[in-house]
């Protein structure tokens, strides 16, 4: 009896650590329409991490180290996560990196499912593409270009119900011209 509750121990424990290692770091979890001052609230960081917001009014910028927004996921280690608000609603989440070969692609894969027929221009020694994924939330953009010796890949969460601001912000700034 003491071996089998010991199995179960042993085997629930390696699940555990099973799925907390799968689990990935997903941008969406931050809730689009949030406030900047509900989102500094979700990611409970010291006001010192956040990076002041730029814009006007309408439009603001927060920026915060990726590794303090996603934690256990290396990819996001020197790539800062910009969180756009317009009129003090998030509605777009950014994110940037420059390395030696594409990582950001593993993670966006393992969020919103694998690309099936990347562009061949992905394949080249100095990778030049760009593709999209739509969920019901968002559409999500993802771009990988050469820079030197490296690749700069970058990945775009605009939200799909948000898109009313957008549109104001377009025609505020088209009529300020």
């Amino acid at each position: 009896m003491k071996k089998l509750k010991l199995l179960i121990l042993i085997l629930s424990l390696q699940l555990l650590f099973i799925s907390s290692v799968q689990a990935k770091c997903n941008l969406e979890l931050f809730q689009f329409g949030s406030s900047q001052e509900e989102l500094k609230n979700d990611l409970k960081l010291d006001e010192g991490l956040f990076m002041p917001a730029m814009g006007g009014e309408s439009f603001q910028v927060l920026f915060v180290p990726g590794e303090e927004v996603c934690k256990n996921e290396k990819v996001f280690e020197g790539a800062p996560i910009h969180f756009l608000f317009l009129y003090d609603k998030l509605v777009e989440i950014q994110t940037m990196r420059l390395s030696e070969k594409p990582t950001l692609i593993d993670w966006a894969e393992s969020i919103y499912g694998e690309k099936q027929n990347k562009p061949n221009s992905f394949y080249d020694d100095k990778p030049n593409a760009q593709w999209l994924w739509d969920n019901s939330n968002a559409t999500i953009a993802y771009s990988i270009h050469p820079d030197a010796n490296e690749v700069v890949e970058s990945i775009i969460i605009q939200s799909s119900k948000h898109q009313q601001y957008f549109e104001k912000f377009a025609e505020e700034e088209e009529g300020s011209k």
